[in-house]
Order: C-alpha cells, then structure tokens, then sequence
C-alpha cells in the first residue's frame, strides 16, 4: 500500500494540552477537524477514502467491538456489493499493516478481530476526542467548585483541539455524521460556557469582538446573541444591545418562522428593564435638583 508523504505540522499551531503531546513520539489520532494521524511532527495520511472510513468509524468508538454489518453499512451504505465482506477484511488488512509499518500498532492502538467485527483498542490519551470530553469535564467540576481561571484555562484548552468541522470530508455515512455533529455541538456549547466564565470574571470589552463575529457567523444563534447583547449592554451599549436583538429576530422570523426563545426574550427584557430604570432615576434626580 502506497503511503502518501508525511506532511510537517507546525509546531505554532498545536494546542498547549492534548493528544499531540502524548507519548515521546507526539502521537496523535485527530477527529475534531479532517482526520489526522500525526506521528513526531508529520502527519502521515492513509491514500484510499475507505480506509479513512474505516478507521474513523472505529475511532468513534475506541476500545469497542464494531460489527462487521456496521462496517459495511459505513463504507457502502444500505446497498453493499456481494463481496463487501471480503472486501472489508482487505482493508482491514490494509489497515493494520499501515498502523504497524508507522509504529503504532502494539504500542499506541492494536486492530483486533473480535467476533462479530473489529476492535481497535486505542490509547485513549492520542485521541482528540477524548481529550476534549475530559478538558470539559474538569472544566465544568472546577467552574463548579468555583475555580473559574481554571475552568477557563481548561474550556480554552479543550477549544482549541478543534482544527474545523469533525470529520470534515467523511461525514456522509450515518455514524460518522451522527458523531460529527455530536462533537460540533458539544464544541459550540463548550463555546458558550468558556464565554459565561468570561462575563463572571468582567471581561465584558475583551469579548465584544468575538461576539460579535461570531453572531455575523451564527445568525440564528439566540445563545451567542443573548451574550453579545450582555456585554454591550454592561458596556454602556444598550442601543446597540437592541439592535442586535432586533437583527437575531428577523433572522429567525425570516428563515425559520419562529419568535425568540426564553433565552433572548430574557436579555431583550433585561435590556429594557435597565434602561427603564436608569431612565426613571435620571427623572428623579431631575427632579430633586
């Protein structure tokens, strides 16, 4: 099997934590983006869209046995070849000799043939995925105990695994997708509690920025407008806080034909609550001078 040439990463855009810097090689298995096998500091590429099937569906369930029947709903959908069980024990071949020819097979994963299907044990430490699900664990157990610095350092750290879409390029099969867009969402929501943290620890004008992109980008986003409305209004913004509000609004108005939920409506009321008040007691002082 022909081995596509090891491309060279960049050491600048590694993450200060994860599974790039596990093990004294830096080996890497990467979900959170397009798939990635990094060994050292190249990332080595399986040439055929089969294998990389293969081993991303394996990856998204690591130490699990993986029946032959899922696998071959994977690689050819609902309408498989007559010989597509010989066709996968081929690229299970294929796979090991490639897991093993970069020395990974025995030390970092091991594929095992375990009835009804395959098994490929992983050090969990090398997977991306897993490192994220344990950065945003411990995150939430240190917001929890009241440790925001570090709850954002994790939430920060856990942030940055992601290099794109999950998946991007194998996501047309059925769980490939159903995880790809698991990971996506649980990204986004890790998104939102690290930008809480922020706003806990009065940090409202060094996120106005992202915010506000990140409303640009999301427009039907409640939840990220819901923030941006927060830091605006807490930055002596309010107007722009309602406009905001009123842009999210036709969005969702427009393309979904749907009102605001619970969330926005109570930022939007919030908004209006203070100002009616600022506006009374500026009347009242008014008044007394």
């Amino acid at each position: 099997m022909t081995v596509i040439p090891a491309k060279t990463i960049d050491p600048r855009q590694r993450s200060a934590y994860g599974p790039q810097e596990t093990g004294p090689r830096g080996v890497a298995l990467r979900l959170l983006g397009p798939l990635e096998i990094v060994v050292g500091s190249s990332e080595v590429q399986l040439p055929q869209r089969k294998l990389r099937q293969l081993l991303a569906t394996l990856l998204i369930r690591p130490n699990a046995t993986v029946s032959n029947e899922s696998l071959i709903r994977e690689l050819w959908g609902d309408r498989p070849p007559a010989t597509a069980l010989a066709a996968l024990r081929v690229y299970v071949s294929q796979l090991r000799k490639f897991l093993i020819r970069h020395d990974l097979d025995g030390r970092w994963c091991t594929l095992r043939t375990r009835a009804p299907g395959y098994q490929l044990q992983v050090n969990e430490g090398i997977l991306d995925t897993v490192c994220f699900d344990r950065l945003c664990a411990l995150a939430a157990e240190s917001a929890s105990a009241g440790h925001h610095e570090l709850a954002l350092k994790q939430y920060r750290e856990a942030l940055d695994l992601r290099r794109g879409p999950t998946l991007e390029g194998l996501r047309e099969s059925s769980a490939l997708s159903g995880t790809a867009l698991q990971y996506d969402e649980a990204w986004m929501s890790a998104l939102k509690r690290r930008i809480d943290l922020d706003l806990k620890l009065g940090r409202h004008l060094e996120i106005i920025g992202e915010l506000s992109r990140l409303v640009a980008e999301n427009p039907l986003s409640e939840g990220f407008c819901a923030r941006l409305m927060t830091v605006l209004h807490r930055s002596g913004r309010s107007g722009d806080a309602l406009a905001a509000y009123r842009r999210t609004r036709a969005h969702l108005i427009e393309e979904l034909g749907i009102e605001p939920g619970l969330e926005l409506c109570m930022s939007h009321q919030a908004v209006l609550a203070d100002d009616s008040a600022f506006h009374l007691s500026m009347r009242a002082a008014a008044r007394s001078a």
